[in-house]
């Protein structure tokens, strides 16, 4: 099946021209953030490494800056490499459409494709930055479709493609080789029933192949850190900064550069304890963050519950946060992640009540948002987190929507 022939196209033309508009308006020649990492990263690929001197170690899996790296080799400007997540976007809703022909009418499936495309927080953001979240996004939506045609259909082109786009994916975004686990102990579990032996079979084969081909960044990670499987050590300031014990602290994570820091806060919080680590090379002070979080977390249990429920919120509201006074600017995330947030309860509901007619795909997109929403709720969460899983997330909340409109959920004879 082709992805973008020229029906498609035609279909999703005024996404492409609104993608093209929204470029034109917000991408500019600058570096802010972390747009500078991936492009260090990507330039030590062409150097024949990747680890970065010093707290970025790795902090990032390679997957965004293997696909930078032909562009930065050529040379090509800030503006092509932000121009790129049009691409990414655009065919990213390519996939998703013909996924949802899967499951849907064609007029249902336009609607919720359109519905996905226009969602604007993920287009105002991903359209603006050489950022990971454009090219996770289309790295989702083409998993999804060739994860449900090797479902369907079993044929090895699929599988393996499925596996190409998962691989990616987990080593863009590292969460999702933790969901990958999760998965793989699911499908394991789904051969204790002899109907759901073949489409367990399959899932096994796409999530544990995903993760042979991971296995050559793996071997380098440990290669630096004799810790296997070592993906990145990001996690343990995501964790320190989420089992903050002081009351007037929310969990979100600060960053503790020596200026910066200084500036802020929480340093006089936390300026004692850091010092102590701030020597350690990088994986020595993840490891030694973790451990002061765990202990934190235990002398502690109803503050990290609290920090916890405020990281849910920032995930999709973008608050609360410390010490600040929340501006308006919250409204932004909140006019359509609101929505988001009601129908995934919903769904949650729904698809428990009807778990027997539900569709093996749809059982595991949604236990595959699910691990994903509750390993980003442990980490430091922001609204753009979502991007990457709402493919997952959309379709599984529109099955449900037109399901429910069917399904006489409370009759008598249910």
């Amino acid at each position: 099946m082709k992805i973008a022939n020229f029906k498609s196209i035609i279909l999703f033309l005024p996404l492409l021209i609104l993608y093209i508009l929204i470029a034109l308006l917000v991408i500019d020649n600058g570096l802010g953030g972390d747009q500078a990492r991936y492009l260090r990263y990507a330039k030590n690929l062409l150097n024949g490494t990747y680890a970065i001197d010093g707290a970025l170690f790795l902090w990032n899996g390679p997957g965004y800056p293997l696909i930078l790296a032909p562009f930065v080799f050529l040379n090509a400007s800030i503006i092509f490499l932000k121009g790129l997540n049009i691409i990414f976007l655009f065919f990213g809703i390519l996939f998703f459409h013909k996924t949802c022909l899967a499951f849907f009418n064609k007029i249902q499936a336009l609607l919720c494709s359109y519905i996905l495309g226009l969602y604007y927080p993920n287009l105002l953001f991903s359209l603006k930055y050489i950022l990971t979240e454009g090219f996770a996004f289309f790295l989702a939506c083409g998993f999804l479709f060739y994860f449900t045609t090797a479902l369907k259909k079993g044929k090895r082109k699929h599988i393996i493609l499925a596996s190409v786009f998962l691989v990616l994916l987990l080593l863009t975004k590292v969460i999702f080789a933790y969901v990958t686990f999760g998965i793989i102990a699911i499908s394991l579990f789904m051969f204790a029933f002899k109907k759901l032996r073949l489409q367990a079979k399959r899932v096994l084969i796409i999530f544990v192949f995903a993760n042979v081909l991971s296995l050559p960044y793996l071997f380098y990670t440990y290669s630096l850190t004799s810790k296997f499987p070592y993906y990145s050590n990001a996690g343990g300031q995501c964790i320190y900064w989420l089992s903050t014990p002081f009351e007037n602290e929310q969990g979100e994570w600060v960053l503790a550069s020596d200026k910066y820091f200084k500036t802020k806060p929480q340093y006089k919080n936390h300026n004692e304890f850091l010092n102590t680590i701030k020597t350690l090379k990088p994986v020595e002070k993840d490891a030694s963050l973790k451990e002061k979080a765990l202990t934190q977390i235990k002398e502690n249990p109803k503050k990290f519950f609290k920090n916890y429920i405020s990281n849910i919120s920032r995930l999709f509201l973008d608050i609360p946060n410390s010490y600040t006074n929340q501006s308006i600017g919250f409204i932004f995330y909140a006019v359509p992640n609101s929505f988001i947030f009601v129908f995934l309860c919903l769904s949650v509901f729904f698809s428990f009540l009807s778990f027997k007619k539900l569709p093996v795909g749809i059982i595991l997109f949604s236990t595959f948002s699910l691990i994903y929403l509750f390993g980003s709720s442990l980490l430091c969460a922001y609204p753009r987190m979502l991007y990457p899983i709402l493919p997952f997330l959309f379709l599984w909340i529109f099955y449900c929507i037109l399901q429910f409109r069917t399904t006489p959920l409370f009759s008598s004879k249910s």
